[in-house]
């Protein structure tokens, strides 16, 4: 079966060095989770890759922090992903998660050039 690449995180596969996508698909979902894991300067010689969502986790007390959220990612995935449209989006969290500043986040999205594939993420991020 052809690769497209590798999938982030890095793992170890049956049959290589690390796990590696075979779908568009497949593809697409570990870009855009390791879009959105990665706080702006921490990629060497890319500092504006990533995304501004970790910076809004200490506000859990603002009412508006899904649209907040929701704008952070909107902007990363325009600048950084732009062939993927965002579709449901929401953010949920516990007391248990504010007390550990993390939050877990939903996103539903598609492909832009192609609607018919969508895929969705479940994902915890964590306040810098």
């Amino acid at each position: 079966m052809a690769t497209i690449g590798f999938t982030l995180p890095l793992r170890r596969a049956n049959g290589g060095y690390f796990e590696q996508s075979t779908t568009l698909l497949e593809q697409v979902k570990s870009n855009f989770i390791n879009l959105v894991l990665t706080v702006k300067g921490e990629r060497p010689n890319n500092p504006e890759f990533g995304c501004d969502i970790h910076e809004l986790i200490f506000s859990f007390n603002n009412d508006d922090i899904t649209n907040q959220a929701r704008e952070a990612i909107d902007n990363a995935v325009q600048q950084w992903m732009p062939y993927i449209t965002l579709e449901d989006f929401a953010v949920d969290t516990t007391d248990a998660d504010r007390d550990r500043n993390t939050a877990k986040l939903y996103i539903r999205y598609r492909l832009t050039e192609n609607p018919n594939l969508t895929d969705e993420i479940q994902i915890t991020v964590w306040g810098i």
